[in-house]
């Protein structure tokens, strides 16, 4: 707050007025500091973040359908500046850091229980957390808002928020302040409705946690800008999937699940690519036979090119 009083002439009330305004938009964020406890106000990156906060409310009406039109014309603005230096701009991609690690489903994760580390554990991620606030997911919002409606019509409040984070996200009324345990049943309902769980942590995948998304592919902006050849879909996972060639009957169940095209028919049997896979356990967990099951590999990093729409066309 000192640093930004010694570069304005307006009095204490009139600063934390339009402090407070902005936040209140989503065009700063002010959450205080680890060492200090001093509020630390920072502008709002353009993602993570001002694509998110129009949407994390739940609202629909004028503004969020322009600004969801605006959002969509830059997505194809970057898709075309992708794709024109596509050699190139992958190697840059190769060398930045997910922020992102996907989580299984937890069902699927219960026969290594003597070694599954908390932040593999959506579960545990839920209970270590005492601040836990809940948004509006808002990918679904966008594609709301652009007409377009989630293909699993899945529950749209079921984005988690945790720590400082959160509490900025409530203060603001971008968010609800909830329980764990309403946090876990949203969180089983999600699994049900076949959505992927992903935790943002922005610094070490082994360390907190700022957000976790219940994520589908036809919504999610990670799967879109993977699937509208922008981005790379770069994550990090600790399971792989892997089938039983004797119970599988290439009902094809999995390929329908699987949100990143990881699975296909070879001799009219159920076969991962394994080097697509991202571990999320969706196919094991929907497979009527049981012949799908979640492998343990340790973390491991899967970067997927931006799919190349010239050689598609």
């Amino acid at each position: 707050m000192e640093q930004i009083k010694s570069k304005t002439e307006l009095n204490d009330l009139e600063l934390k007025k339009m402090l407070n305004e902005l936040m209140d938009n989503g065009i700063i964020m002010g959450i205080p500091s680890r060492s200090t406890g001093s509020m630390v106000y920072s502008l709002i990156s353009i993602l993570p973040g001002l694509i998110e906060y129009p949407f994390m409310r739940g609202e629909q009406g004028n503004k969020q359908k322009e600004v969801a039109k605006q959002i969509d014309k830059l997505l194809d603005e970057l898709r075309d500046l992708t794709q024109s230096n596509y050699n190139v701009i992958v190697e840059q991609f190769k060398a930045r850091k997910p922020i992102d690690r996907v989580v299984p489903v937890n069902k699927e994760v219960e026969a290594y229980r003597d070694v599954v580390l908390p932040y593999e554990n959506a579960k545990s991620i839920i209970e270590r957390n005492e601040i836990i606030a809940v948004n509006y997911c808002y990918c679904r919002n966008w594609k709301n808002n652009l007409q377009q409606e989630c293909k699993l019509e899945s529950p749209k409040l079921c984005c988690f928020q945790f720590g400082r984070y959160a509490q900025f996200l409530i203060d603001h009324k971008f968010s609800t302040l909830i329980s764990k345990a309403k946090a876990l049943e949203i969180l089983k309902e999600a699994e049900e409705d076949g959505l992927i769980h992903k935790a943002i942590h922005l610094k070490n995948p082994d360390q907190e946690e700022n957000a976790f998304c219940n994520c589908c592919d036809c919504c999610c902006q990670f799967f879109q800008l993977y699937k509208r050849g922008i981005l790379p879909f770069h994550t990090l996972t600790y399971y792989i999937a892997r089938v039983n060639k004797n119970k599988c009957t290439g009902c094809g169940t999995c390929i329908s699940k699987c949100p990143i095209d990881a699975i296909e028919l070879v001799d009219a049997l159920s076969s991962t690519i394994l080097n697509k896979c991202i571990g999320c356990g969706l196919c094991a967990h929907h497979c009527p036979e049981k012949a799908r099951k979640l492998e343990r590999t340790g973390l491991r990093e899967v970067f997927i090119p931006p799919l190349q729409l010239a050689q598609q066309q």
